[in-house]
């Protein structure tokens, strides 16, 4: 049985909201300021990137056109190993359609040679950007990771980053 979660908890300071939750604290934050357009994207891609994680997040949105403008939410996300820090924007575009993207961010106390076969072994190489970090993508060529060398190539910082048009 999961311990039971700290219920919401938020506090409004700078236009921005800071809230841990059962749910998708993103999506909490994002339907109480009103977000319409696009609120359906940010519970889809808040519950897939945390999952059933416990996590938090600091929101920033834009109080004149709520609606109309990007919702951007920095969350941090518990793993038994330490959390990860994930960045996620979801907006509506020019067309009125939305988008999203998000970007997940670990540490992790292996080389990035490990890390590349233990996490990412179904990503394959794209190339490499500042001759150390390793440039990957998936099959479907819908996500892509970055992996960059920390600690004298005893640590290594990955990225995952998927953009969706919608």
């Amino acid at each position: 049985m999961k311990p039971m979660r700290i219920l919401i908890f938020a506090l409004i300071m700078n236009e921005g909201a800071i809230a841990v939750a059962d749910d998708v604290s993103a999506y909490q934050t994002a339907k109480k300021q009103g977000i319409k357009t696009c609120l359906e994207k940010v519970k889809v891609v808040g519950n897939f990137i945390v999952g059933d994680h416990d996590h938090a997040s600091h929101d920033v949105w834009n109080t004149d056109d709520t609606d109309k403008r990007m919702f951007s939410s920095f969350l941090v996300k518990a793993y038994s190993d330490g959390d990860s820090h994930i960045s996620m924007i979801v907006g509506p575009d020019a067309t009125n359609r939305c988008f999203a993207e998000y970007n997940e961010t670990t540490l992790w106390n292996k080389s990035c040679s490990i890390i590349r076969e233990e996490v990412f072994s179904e990503f394959d190489f794209v190339g490499s950007m500042k001759n150390a970090t390793l440039v990957l993508k998936n099959k479907d060529d819908s996500v892509n990771a970055y992996l960059t060398p920390q600690n004298g190539g005893n640590a290594c910082l990955s990225t995952r980053r998927e953009v969706v048009y919608y």
